[in-house]
């Protein structure tokens, strides 16, 4: 017990306790010792001690809203671990593991009480102690400001007010003065403006930023819908914050450009204001330069392919061999559906920020459903003379005709999935378009297969399918894709309007349906032999597959932009290395890894699907939460 005595009298809290305190103290604890990566505290448990470290070191870890581990601090010799819970009356809010041996002196609940009330300067202490951590992991799990290095993080957490919220609180009122900037860090809050709810915001979100900016009132009334938890900022500290971080700046400028369109042009100019009111220059930044890891549905395109051709290649020997009506008719529909379910799987394994499957495979049906008919009926109404086998407008104006019913029909289901603004990025155009042209490719790949059925043999069928899958890249899926995107052009805003933009919207929305048109009437154009018609197939397929590459290449550009707007910490800054290198080895060693692939994360507001590691939604600006995860 000396030996425990001694300690405590060292220790820099405890000068001031009396001696008999420290022995009672020393009485009441017991030295534990713990392996590496035994834990000393886990974070959601019940508050009943706290750990004086008397050699080795712990890692005090968390995790943030999207699941993401997160290194808090080291403890060291001498450090406390676990007071907070006892100074707060709280769980504990993280996870405290031992990094090599650690041997540590246990102070139970009862024996922690007396030594605070024998010192008051001790509890002091701890106290001021205790809530700067507790914001501090707060505002790492849970804020815009997370991607601030953590030593500076530190100072912010001291300026940063924690208050709890009852349900049904009003927290700011319509047209009163904006003072404050408040971030969520526990429960829902609705945003009613204009007499109606306009959304609902959680934790990760924050709210005030844009009054702050205009430095007028509030435009909307805030109300608690549970109980729950803010950390709060004033006026000076949010405006010095944007002074000195400028991935803040532009993380917060793209913020409220989503969240209030209608308010981005004045923000914009008074975030630049506030730059220039105090001598700092605009700051260029060109996140287009970095790279993001893609979503982690990467790769199933592949195994998509696999499924559906090895399912066609078995229904195909079977048709053949057995003679059955029911493998044939599933030969045919795995050999419509083969090379379009690939195509579009691929598509939108290029996309960072894509939907649920179930929003393409609508998109396909719906195609299948309507286009196709449509296009059948007017084409028939239109193009065929006679007995129906004659085509009007003779050899070239025959398949240009074709050709613009066709992308035309197809271009209006485009047009009813793509409207609105949540479709905002030009590769939500391409794979949707791509699904749609795919879904039309389908069916009509069911339909000549049943014709040749119908008038020839199995065999002529399955050569049918079997060619227009290998060939379906060079299509439909590929045409409407470039129309799409033209058509996603056009529907841009671009805030005041000038000749320039105009001509930019609608040059490009005409010259993209344009190509497309083209492209499919030259694919439908009747060569007068064979191998004429070979070296057009690959000219043409050649040419829009290209097309739609340098489609691809734009509108993935585009999507990393947005992301690493709103997600500084996605791009390696030279300042954070070092910190994120010793996170990364030290998570390594002490957190469980489970050896699957992070799952994409869902935004509950918009249903975007982000990147695992990604924190806010680049579509809506809104917190990403994985399930279930609660601070």
């Amino acid at each position: 017990m000396n030996r425990t005595v001694e300690f405590l009298r060292g220790h820099f809290l405890l000068h001031a306790v009396p001696e008999q305190e420290l022995e009672k103290a020393a009485e009441a604890m017991c030295e534990m010792e713990f392996n590496p990566g035994d834990s000393l505290i886990k974070e959601g448990s019940p508050g009943n001690c706290c750990y004086f470290i008397i050699s080795g070191e712990a890692l005090v870890s968390t995790h943030n809203l999207t699941g993401k581990p997160i290194m808090l601090d080291i403890l060291k010799e001498g450090a406390l671990a676990g007071e907070i819970a006892l100074i707060m009356q709280e769980k504990r809010t993280a996870d405290v593991k031992a990094v090599g041996m650690v041997r540590a002196l246990c102070l139970e609940t009862e024996a922690f009480t007396r030594l605070a009330e024998a010192s008051p300067m001790f509890y002091e202490s701890l106290l001021y102690s205790a809530r700067i951590r507790l914001v501090h992991g707060l505002l790492r799990k849970a804020t815009i400001w997370s991607s601030i290095a953590d030593q500076e993080l530190r100072g912010l957490a001291e300026i940063t007010v924690r208050r709890k919220v009852a349900q049904g609180e009003i927290i700011v009122q319509k047209d009163a003065p904006a003072g404050h900037l408040y971030m969520i860090a526990r429960g829902r809050f609705e945003v009613r403006r204009e007499g109606r709810r306009d959304t609902v915001l959680g934790s990760g979100d924050c709210f005030g930023e844009a009054d702050l900016l205009l430095d007028g009132p509030h435009t909307g009334t805030v109300t608690s819908l549970e109980d729950g938890q803010l950390l709060i900022i004033g006026r000076e500290e949010f405006h010095y914050i944007l002074q000195q971080y400028g991935q803040v700046h532009r993380q917060l400028a793209e913020m409220v450009r989503l969240r209030y369109p209608e308010l981005s042009a004045s923000v914009q100019a008074a975030l630049a204001s506030s730059r220039s009111g105090e001598g700092l220059p605009a700051e260029p930044h060109n996140p287009g330069s970095k790279t993001v890891k893609q979503r982690t549905g990467k790769d199933r395109w592949i195994d998509r392919v696999l499924i559906f051709g090895g399912l066609f290649i078995l229904f195909t020997v079977c048709a053949i061999w057995f003679k059955q009506p029911v493998w044939v008719a599933a030969a045919l529909l795995t050999g419509g559906l083969t090379g379009p379910v690939a195509y579009v799987s691929y598509m939108r394994s290029s996309q960072l920020l894509g939907y649920r499957s179930s929003r393409l495979v609508l998109s396909f049906v719906l195609s299948a459903a309507t286009a196709v008919p449509a296009a059948w009926i007017i084409e028939r109404q239109l193009l065929y003379q006679g007995a129906g086998t004659e085509l009007a407008f003779g050899p070239i104006g025959g398949p240009l005709a074709i050709s613009l019913i066709e992308e035309t029909v197809k271009l209006l289901v485009c047009v009813l999935l793509l409207r609105g603004q949540s479709k905002r990025f030009l590769m939500d155009a391409i794979v949707f378009g791509a699904a749609v042209g795919m879904g039309f490719a389908a069916a009509e790949s069911m339909l000549y297969g049943w014709n040749y059925l119908q008038s020839g043999t199995t065999t002529d069928m399955l050569a049918v399918l079997w060619v227009r899958t290998l060939l379906s890249p060079f299509g439909h899926g590929t045409w409407t894709a470039i129309a799409a995107a033209g058509l996603w052009h056009g529907l841009q805003r671009y805030g005041r309007e000038t000749h320039h933009t105009w001509w930019n919207r609608y040059g490009n929305m005409a010259g993209l349906w344009g190509a497309s048109i083209i492209l499919h009437a030259l694919w439908d154009y009747h060569y007068s032999n064979g191998i004429l018609r070979l070296a057009a197939m690959l000219i043409i397929g050649a040419a829009g597959l290209f097309l739609v590459y340098r489609l691809l290449r734009k509108g993935m550009r585009e999507e990393t932009q947005a992301l690493m707007l709103l997600n500084p910490d996605l791009e390696q800054r030279p300042d954070h290395q070092s910190e994120a290198s010793t996170a990364a080895a030290l998570a390594d060693l002490l957190l469980p890894q489970s050896g699957k692939a992070a799952p994409d994360l869902q935004c509950d507001e918009c249903g975007t699907l982000s990147p695992h590691d990604a924190l806010y939604c680049a579509r809506c600006g809104g917190a990403l939460r994985a399930p279930g995860r609660q601070i």
